[in-house]
């Protein structure tokens, strides 16, 4: 049944009384700090002085009123900038006032580092024994031993999960899938396990110490695969080969002028299919008519595909298939992707105020939960004043003696401030 009725949303965010610090960098911890600001969390971010790492990452947009990276700006949205000088004793002082009155604190920092900052996780559950703290790391904070603080990327995590073994070219070469699955896996993960350490508190009134760690997260994906390796005979298993058992012809095909995917995981689709590419006889044909029969001559199978395929534009083979009740797709590029009406339909994309005169058009949180106002990418440090005044009650002449005292990062009172003397005088006293 199809319907054109809207779907629920919010109007007030499901968690605005929720208090999250972040102090993350790149995709992993700020897409789960997104998400929750998105669904209506404060989420006050912790930049160094010179930005988080993604803020410089190419491509950066450029106007009359400033720079925003991509990168950052698709991560970032409905948060509140904070610069603090962790080193400096004024930014640390701040840090901890922060925490103490936060639920959430969200971290993909490595241990060695928090703990230089005296923030280490082990040592904030003591400080702060309701705290939620979200820790994602490249090996776990714990039981990880030597590998404790290795240098851990979203593809390092796929790697060692087995989901880029599983992604192979037609010749069994693993290929990478291409984009940063691990970081938002691990994400995503957080996300849930915050929303159940808060539930957690609410029947025992303590925090919790999420330990979070990038293979561990992208592991989900394998239970099928694992499954199957346990369960196949070595010669059925030989058989499979790349395919790994998900079905022939099962992939990426060419069309004329461009590509598409197919599923035929069942043989009753096998035999749809080739009544589809002109090719009846192959359904019944004892040769290909099983799964395990196709898999010994996959290639055959996909050249017989492909000898009808590359012959008719993309949309004419979609259309072909999909007659034929069988699971096909356009392999989209991102442009394409920008314009296809089913998400528009779905309402998966909002507009988000870039921060410097423009937008961008983003993938929004597909939960539903997401508040309907407007989303805007913060500026570096943008909301200091906001968040110090408004949490701590500090005046302009206290922020600004912070900042000379070097709370912010060097400069900060001459560049920002233009402190007068009796404020620097008050910074040397403190």
């Amino acid at each position: 049944m199809t319907s054109n009725a809207t779907i629920d949303t919010v109007t007030d965010g499901v968690l605005s009384d929720l208090k999250v610090v972040e102090l993350t960098h790149l995709i992993a911890g700020p897409y789960c700090g997104m998400l929750l600001a998105d669904e209506g969390a404060d989420v006050v971010k912790i930049e160094p002085p010179q930005g988080e790492q993604s803020r410089a990452r190419q491509p950066v947009r450029q106007t009359d009123e400033g720079t925003v990276s991509g990168y950052y700006g698709s991560l970032n949205r409905r948060k509140s900038s904070v610069v603090l000088d962790l080193k400096s004793e004024g930014g640390s002082d701040i840090c901890e006032r922060l925490l103490g009155e936060a639920d959430v604190f969200i971290t993909n920092m490595r241990a060695s580092a928090l703990e230089r900052l005296g923030i280490h996780p082990v040592e904030l559950r003591e400080r702060y024994p309701r705290l939620i703290i979200a820790v994602i790391s490249g090996f776990g904070l714990f039981n990880s031993g030597q590998d404790a603080n290795r240098a851990g990327l979203a593809m390092v995590g796929e790697a060692l999960s087995g989901s880029t073994g599983l992604t192979r070219d037609r010749s069994g070469r693993p290929v990478w899938c291409g984009f940063a699955l691990g970081d938002i896996a691990a994400a995503m993960t957080a996300h849930s396990a915050i929303l159940l350490a808060l539930r957690h508190r609410e029947q025992t009134g303590e925090g919790r110490l999420i330990d979070l760690a990038l293979p561990e997260c992208t592991l989900p994906f394998m239970t099928v695969a694992l499954a199957r390796i346990q369960s196949a005979s070595s010669d059925v298993a030989q058989a499979a080969g790349s395919n790994n058992f998900h079905g022939v012809p099962y992939g990426v095909f060419e069309a004329k002028d461009g590509y598409f995917n197919i599923g035929v995981n069942r043989d009753e689709l096998w035999q749809r299919l080739a009544r589809a590419i002109g090719r009846p006889e192959l359904g019944d044909d004892p040769r290909y008519a099983t799964y395990l029969e196709r898999s010994k001559r996959k290639a055959e199978v996909e050249e017989a595909v492909e000898a009808w395929s590359r012959k008719l534009p993309r949309d004419e083979v979609i259309e072909a298939i999909t007659r034929a009740d069988v699971p096909v797709a356009p392999v989209l590029d991102m442009q394409e992707v920008f314009e296809l009406e089913h998400f528009h339909d779905r309402g998966m994309y909002i507009e988000v105020d870039d921060g410097i005169g423009d937008t961008f058009v983003q993938p929004t949180d597909p939960t539903g939960f997401a508040v309907q106002e407007r989303a805007r990418i913060p500026r570096l440090g943008e909301h200091r004043d906001a968040v110090l005044t408004g949490r701590f009650g500090l005046s302009q002449h206290e922020i600004a003696a912070l900042a000379y005292a070097g709370a912010f990062g060097p400069n900060q009172v001459e560049e920002e401030l233009q402190v007068t003397p009796s404020v620097a005088g008050a910074g040397r006293q403190k």
